[in-house]
């Protein structure tokens, strides 16, 4: 089953005829459209959905019915969770963040604020990213579905 070159009989003149087996290029393209279907699977489960807010321009107004913010700060000393004005400290234990206190604190505000779906995350730069995807996932776990990641800056300052 490999190439073979028909030498044409008597004449001396050599046929350019060739048989090519295609059966090992079609075993090759049938296992990698195979491997390719299977790890498209694995790349939906490793996605996180969040929304990027963009901050409105000068010239625009802003809506006039008040709706309640809140904003869950991570900084290397702990959480600072801040609903509009007041604002709470859920401090390190040890070295690692405490988000069972986070989970409680944002339980105790999806309570006070039923109809608040929406949430910020504002980390600092130094932060790992394991932190800032269990942070996430609190809020996620407490019925806080529109979850926005935005600068610690600009989460400071709003």
């Amino acid at each position: 089953m490999s190439v073979s070159v028909d030498t044409g009989g008597k004449s001396g003149k050599k046929s350019v005829n060739a048989d090519l087996n295609l059966v090992p290029y079609i075993d090759l393209l049938t296992c990698m459209v195979a491997f390719l279907l299977i790890t498209a699977v694995w790349t939906q489960l490793a996605r996180l959905e969040v929304q990027q807010k963009a901050q409105s321009a000068a010239g625009e107004t802003a809506p006039t019915e008040i709706k309640t913010k809140i904003i869950v700060n991570i900084d290397s000393e702990g959480y600072n969770v801040v609903e509009n004005e007041t604002s709470k400290r859920i401090p390190k234990q040890g070295d690692a963040y405490n988000v069972g206190d986070l989970s409680v604190e944002l339980k105790r505000l999806k309570e006070a604020h039923p109809d608040t779906n929406d949430l910020q995350v504002a980390s600092e730069d130094s932060i790992k990213f394991d932190t800032i995807v269990q942070t996430m996932d609190a809020c996620l776990a407490n019925h806080f579905p529109a979850v926005s990641l935005v600068d610690s800056t600009a989460g400071a300052s709003l």
